[in-house]
């Protein structure tokens, strides 16, 4: 048997020993990119048992604990907390929502309105929609902004919550039973707290979207009635100035059906409703002016405390003061709602009457005990007048009567107006001002009878109304300038009695740099409301928008003219304020404080600062790019290094001239030898006129490189000086008192200013004395000199006494 096992085995060996060979003969003749692929797989295996090996020699065989499961629950249960809590839509979505319940309601009766009923659409209620129409579209805008980073907010709420599903380390708590028993109570906390956030989420998306939705919708709806106004407003303008109803001599045959009176009652209806929803928008605007009356009254009230304490009221009867400090309260009244057109750049003219209104109210208050009877009567006329005139925006079918009515209230505004005009004479200032527009008042009622009585009534409603308007608003903004002028005295008068000033000061000028600021105020508050109630508001603002926006260029430079426009009047007001902000805080202006130096450094540095916030904030407004600004800085400094250094110097010095103002034209000065009176101040030089007539022409440069020696910088007064010997008497008292009496008779002496008598030497006979005193005039120096010697003589020969 076993001689058969060997054969079996010598059998199998061969088998196995010939399939080797079949193989290595099939490898070699397979082709080479299948041997390729048999060596690439080959090393990929190697490799990955390789890498495989590595793991398992260098791994971290310990396994998560319960405190490793725990930081993962409080780390995700800190996540779903945090996306619950931010899925909170905020304050200003809310607002929205209800912002979009009216603007629904609103729009719905615009809709109606300029679809169904334009043909009873006047032009007021044309300016009204118009207005709505297009702080809708704003709003729309403003909402769309903040509805979208809403969503994208919460869009990366939902990205995070992907994260919570690929945690690894609670996928393990899920598959390990034990600790998954262990943590029972915490995972279906969080199994609730996930419903809860993503469910949360979704509403929250689910709000956004609708509100993105009926916003944008508002703004399409917006869009297409605003141009149906537009439209309208084109051809109401046309029909305005076209005849509209009979000559006032024909007879009427004008009248208003059922349906067309209906239809005038659905658009009045909805203007009304138009206007609540502007007064409910505007709430924030009269809340601020509100908070600008309080401040203004809290400003009163600390100056006249302090003045009462210090017992400085006295000191205010001697100046020109008619509304303050008695009527500080209603003032506060006047301030507020002389500026809310400011506030408020478009809104309806029917929200212009109602401020101007509550202003006539005010006005009558305190105008009842500080006008003159006759002047109030005049006034509470032209009061009753607004009134009568602001019900004919209403008239919905002008017959004859209505029409005569138009024209008595004309003719009325025309008597009461000329009657204002010649008794208002010291009571209001603006008086410049004033009479243009009370004379602009009576020719634009004249021009509304031609209108009437022609049959264009619109056009004539519409000057009649803006010609009373102007003139109320006008009488109003001349009390506000005058309150305005008196709380600037009152501020200046309290700082100087806090700091123990008593010396007398001259307010003039001071109040005459404010004045003029305080008139371009007022010019365009009246213009607003002037060209509000003729229905130009709009037109007139965009178009001077466009022109001052845009954009225009030299050479590579580009510019606007508004911008330009406010870099000037930035640099003006800032320099107006860095030259009077002194006068604030008890400055006296001249040198009786020379011992306080720490407030005068104060008040340099307040200068200072002043002078470098305006200038930087007049480039910021000007939109200048600062990289233009330093390339044109730049070739500047290599022109000036090339030659220009005089030029550039004297237009820099005529620059601090103009602006500085050490020297004006006409004042009386010293520069190095030369003395004159200032006849031109230019960009590169300034000319002198000699007492001899000649002209002198000096550089600014050296002006300013020069002591300036300024005889009316702040005013005209000079002192003079006068060598006498007089002899008759030895009475020291006698002789001062006679000197003194004789200065002070002359009436080009300074009457403020005690002239002063100084002994120098005693003679036999009596003395030798210098008599110095002010001149009130540095131009008159010499007359005073000559007249004041002739009364010399005349006193002492009066007294025995003679002077040489």
């Amino acid at each position: 048997m076993k001689n058969p096992l060997i054969l079996i085995c010598i059998l199998h060996l061969f088998t196995l020993t010939s399939f080797a060979q079949d193989s290595a003969r099939i490898q070699r003749n397979l082709p080479d990119s299948s041997r390729q692929f048999r060596d690439t797989t080959n090393n990929r295996t190697d490799t990955a048992r390789r890498q495989r090996g590595f793991n398992e020699l260098f791994a971290d065989s310990a396994k998560l604990t319960s405190s490793d499961f725990q930081l993962a629950i409080e780390k995700n249960y800190v996540m779903l907390d945090n996306v619950d809590n931010k899925s909170e839509l905020g304050l200003g979505v809310q607002l929205i929502i209800e912002r979009q319940a009216d603007n629904d309601s609103v729009l719905a009766v615009l809709k109606d309105n300029v679809l169904n009923n334009a043909s009873a659409l006047n032009l007021r209620n044309l300016q009204v929609f118009r207005t709505l129409l297009m702080n809708i579209q704003r709003e729309a805008k403003d909402h769309r902004e903040l509805l979208d980073s809403t969503e994208h907010r919460l869009n990366d709420l939902r990205s995070s919550l992907k994260t919570f599903r690929q945690d690894t380390v609670l996928r393990q708590l899920y598959r390990d039973t034990a600790m998954r028993q262990q943590f029972s109570a915490q995972l279906k906390d969080m199994r609730q707290n996930w419903r809860k956030s993503t469910t949360h989420l979704k509403e929250s998306l689910a709000t956004v979207n609708m509100l993105q939705t009926k916003t944008s919708s508002h703004a399409i709806t917006a869009t297409q009635l605003l141009e149906k106004v537009e439209s309208l407003l084109d051809t109401s303008a046309a029909r305005i100035f076209g005849k509209e109803y009979n000559y006032l001599w024909e007879s009427d045959t004008t009248h208003l059906s059922a349906y067309a009176k209906s239809s005038f009652d659905k658009v009045y209806d909805g203007e009304r409703k138009a206007l609540r929803y502007y007064f409910k928008d505007s709430g924030n605007k009269r809340l601020f002016l509100l908070l600008i009356g309080f401040i203004f009254f809290l400003w009163m009230f600390r100056n006249i405390r302090k003045l009462k304490k210090l017992n400085g009221l006295q000191s205010l009867k001697e100046m020109e003061f008619d509304y303050l400090p008695s009527g500080y309260i209603v003032s506060a009244f006047i301030i507020m709602f002389s500026i809310a057109p400011l506030f408020d750049l478009h809104a309806p003219s029917a929200y212009i009457e109602s401020m101007q209104f509550l202003l006539l109210v005010i006005l009558s208050i305190i105008c009842w005990k500080k006008w003159p009877r006759k002047l109030f009567w005049n006034w509470m006329a032209m009061v009753v007048l607004y009134i009568c005139f602001s019900f004919m925006h209403h008239v919905a079918d002008p017959g004859l009567g209505i029409r005569l009515w138009l024209i008595l209230l004309n003719g009325l505004s025309v008597f009461f107006g000329w009657m204002f005009l010649t008794r208002m004479k010291d009571n209001l200032q603006l008086k410049g001002f004033l009479r243009f527009v009370i004379i602009l008042h009576n020719v634009m009622n004249v021009l509304s009878i031609l209108c009437n009585i022609s049959g264009r009534f619109s056009l004539a409603q519409i000057l009649g109304n803006t010609a009373i308007f102007s003139f109320t608003q006008a009488i109003g903004l001349a009390v506000f300038s005058k309150i305005a002028m008196e709380a600037i005295l009152l501020q200046i008068v309290t700082s100087r009695a806090k700091r123990g000033v008593s010396s007398r000061l001259d307010y003039e000028p001071v109040l005459n740099g404010f004045r003029k600021p305080l008139l371009f105020l007022v010019v365009i508050l009246w213009v607003i409301v002037f060209t509000t109630n003729l229905n130009i508001y709009t037109n007139v603002l965009n178009g001077l928008s466009d022109f001052l926006s845009r954009d225009r260029s030299i050479g590579n430079a580009s510019f606007t003219l508004g911008g330009v426009l406010l870099f000037f009047m930035i640099i003006w007001i800032a320099h107006l304020l860095q030259k009077y902000v002194g006068y604030f805080f008890g400055d006296t202006g001249n040198d009786d404080e020379v011992h306080n130096k720490s407030q005068r450094s104060r008040l340099l540095i307040a200068r200072l600062v002043l002078l470098c916030l305006g200038y930087l904030l007049a480039v910021a407004a000007s939109g200048v790019p600062v990289d233009k600004i330093t390339i044109v800085l730049g070739a500047l400094g290599v022109g000036i290094g090339l030659g220009l250094q005089n030029i550039v110097n004297n237009f820099v010095s005529g620059i601090i001239l103009i602006f500085d103002r050490p020297l004006q034209i006409g004042d009386s000065v010293e520069v190095g030898d030369k003395t004159g009176r200032v006849r031109e101040i230019g960009l590169r030089s300034s000319t002198l006129m000699t007492a001899d007539g000649a002209e002198v022409i000096i550089p600014n440069g050296d002006i300013l490189s020069q002591q300036i020696v300024n005889y009316t910088l702040t005013n005209n007064q000079i002192r003079l000086e006068m060598d006498l010997s007089v002899s008759g008497s030895k009475d020291m008292e006698v002789v001062a008192s006679a000197i003194k009496e004789a200065i002070g008779s002359s009436e080009f002496v300074f009457e403020n200013r005690e002239p002063q008598v100084l002994f120098t030497k005693v003679n036999e006979n009596g003395y030798d004395v210098k008599a110095y005193f002010w001149c009130a005039d540095v131009f008159k120096s010499e007359e005073a000199k000559s007249d004041v010697l002739i009364r010399l003589h005349q006193q002492m020969e009066a007294k025995n006494l003679s002077v040489d």
